[in-house]
């Protein structure tokens, strides 16, 4: 099934919510919101089929597409030996640092080889923005489960960006 219709109606909005809050107070940014999603939409649109069938879903494949875009910035920008984009990661834990999207990626491409289904967890809810809900949805899972997951996912990517 296609992207189209009722879903990309239903999730547009959100898209760019989700992108102008990961670029909100970026110094030196060169990606606006609307570039974010506009990029995300075209690598989305260029796939033949993605599962359409629940708004979670699809919602869960859009978080992976945004994550590359940013990520792909971010790779661009230091090939330019310019900054990186830095992030703040949304753990409510005191304190929380400013993330590196290219050090975030490497972190998930880690976590990914510990666990996979806790690196999509991380993606959809960081780089899609989604609920707990959602999240359970998508990965056919409690939101109890998933709630102690991000937890502890949380948990152990505020020590990694510690321990560097």
């Amino acid at each position: 099934m296609h992207l189209e219709g009722e879903i990309w109606n239903e999730v547009q909005p959100q898209l760019e919510r989700i992108a102008a809050m990961r670029l909100s107070g970026e110094s030196n940014c060169s990606l606006a919101a609307s570039d974010l999603v506009n990029e995300a939409m075209v690598r989305i649109f260029s796939q033949a089929e993605i599962d359409a069938s629940s708004r979670p879903r699809v919602l869960g494949w859009v978080s992976h597409v945004m994550r590359q875009v940013l990520i792909d910035h971010a790779r661009r920008k230091a090939a330019d030996k310019r900054a990186h984009q830095k992030v703040t990661l949304l753990t409510n834990i005191p304190e929380t640092p400013e993330v590196d999207f290219l050090e975030l990626d490497l972190l998930l491409q880690e976590l990914a080889e510990i666990d996979p289904e806790r690196a999509r967890l991380v993606e959809m809810r960081f780089f899609g923005g989604m609920t707990i809900e959602e999240i359970a949805l998508a990965l056919d899972i409690s939101p109890a489960t998933v709630k102690r997951r991000w937890a502890a996912t949380r948990a152990w990517l505020y020590h990694r960006m510690q321990v560097g």
